[in-house]
């Protein structure tokens, strides 16, 4: 498979329901062949986290998102996970596993350097599903789950750039976190991590040439389609909602309205706030971090 890229071609639902889970959402994982027990809180950390959180599954995603970020990823997440794909991965709970932020360190500080190694069958084992991966680790993990069917999300070129710049590039550049970044281990960790994730992606972590982080995006969309069959391929925008997904995965369309989920930049903020306030001791390097709960959008 061709390598994806920009510059280099790169628990249960969120959505709170009221009673039961209806009927439909077993079959929606017996079709999709994922074992296991129902999703759990769990305390653990690393690699372990997923499988533990998801009962017995260990087979690693049946669902891949492999369109980049600020394209209706959350959205996808809870909806998924509404359909039984729990737990499903999100780019939002890097720092909450840590033997995945530590191989994506490694790569970010140069200590490695050939994806092709990267240990995402073993990272990802747990999941059932995984959407919004960075975009560093889209190509290791389509490798990894070959016979995952893949959703490319698609959002208009120039609203996805000012949605991207608007949060993600904003949370690397602002000042209100330089001095996490530069002071305390942890930060100066998640600074090299996006650095690398950008410039995988566009070059430079400036995003500042407009049309070309396009391009890359454009880029990349386009390698996906080249690079995954067309039978294991949805090419989806959120808008379509629940119809052109359920018909893509072989399962009853829910007659609950499609989940929204958009967070904004004051969300991914505060979400960073919050860490450093409940693990101090993590965020100075004095101790390894352990996640304890369920990994979900209101627990972090």
């Amino acid at each position: 498979m061709p390598p994806l890229g920009g510059r280099l071609c790169g628990e249960e639902s969120q959505h709170v329901r009221r009673g039961k889970r209806p009927a439909r959402t077993r079959s929606v994982t017996a079709k999709l062949r994922c074992s296991g027990a129902p999703a759990k809180p769990c305390t653990t950390s690393g690699v372990a986290l997923a499988a533990a959180c998801s009962g017995e599954h260990t087979g690693g995603p049946v669902v891949i998102s492999a369109g980049w970020g600020r394209t209706g990823t959350s959205s996808l997440k809870v909806a998924l996970d509404d359909l039984g794909l729990s737990p499903c991965f999100h780019a939002r709970f890097f720092p909450y596993l840590t033997d995945l932020f530590d191989a994506m360190y490694d790569y970010a500080s140069g200590r490695r350097t050939d994806l092709a190694k990267f240990p995402a069958r073993e990272l990802f084992a747990g999941f059932r599903a995984a959407v919004d991966i960075p975009p560093p680790l889209i190509q290791p993990v389509l490798d990894s789950f070959p016979n995952a069917k893949v959703i490319l999300t698609v959002r208009d070129p120039e609203k996805w750039y000012a949605s991207y710049t608007g949060s993600l590039l904003w949370l690397h550049t602002t000042w209100w976190f330089k001095p996490f970044a530069m002071v305390l281990p942890m930060g100066r960790k998640m600074d090299a991590i996006a650095k690398w994730w950008f410039t995988f992606a566009f070059g430079d972590d400036t995003m500042s040439d407009k049309q070309a982080c396009i391009d890359a995006y454009l880029a990349h969309n386009a390698a996906v389609k080249a690079s995954v069959p067309a039978d294991r391929l949805l090419v989806w925008d959120v808008k379509d909602g629940w119809e052109p997904l359920c018909k893509f995965l072989g399962v009853p369309t829910p007659a609950t309205p499609f989940p929204r989920h958009n967070e904004g930049v004051r969300e991914m903020a505060m979400q960073i706030v919050r860490f450093i306030v409940r693990n101090p001791l993590e965020v100075m390097g004095l101790r390894r971090y352990q996640h304890r709960g369920p990994l979900t959008f209101e627990a972090i």
